[in-house]
């Protein structure tokens, strides 16, 4: 048994150690812990579990973060680089079906940094 568990490479092993938290604490939060290691370095891994420990955290999706930043874009190009709202929309170039998600976005970002002044 020794030979097999020292065969184990560092990633098993820490895919072993959050697989056997999981079982034991019985959170379903904890399901997918075991899953880390392969995406995250050991270090990183370390530092995901000191700074988020014991939190229960939603990661975005990829999509996500794709409309958040047109969003971010049109932001930029409408309140910032003072480009008139269409051509902005025009200039951000994401999907129409997307559009709808993107502009209200927009808006919800519009008035979160209504009160931030942004120095050119």
């Amino acid at each position: 048994m020794k030979k097999k568990f020292d065969a184990l490479n560092e990633r098993d092993t820490y895919s072993l150690i959050l697989f056997c938290l999981y079982r034991i604490k019985d959170l379903p939060e904890y399901s997918t812990l075991s899953h880390l290691v392969y995406v995250l370095d050991k270090e990183n891994l370390l530092k995901l579990c000191e700074y988020f420990g014991g939190m229960t955290i939603t990661i975005p999706t990829i999509d996500d973060l794709q409309l958040m930043l047109y969003a971010l874009m049109l932001y930029q190009y409408v309140n910032i680089d003072k480009m008139k709202y269409d051509d902005a929309i025009s200039q951000v170039g994401c999907k129409s079906n997307d559009l709808r998600a993107v502009k209200a976005m927009y808006t919800r970002i519009e008035s979160i940094l209504k009160d931030f002044s942004f120095s050119v």
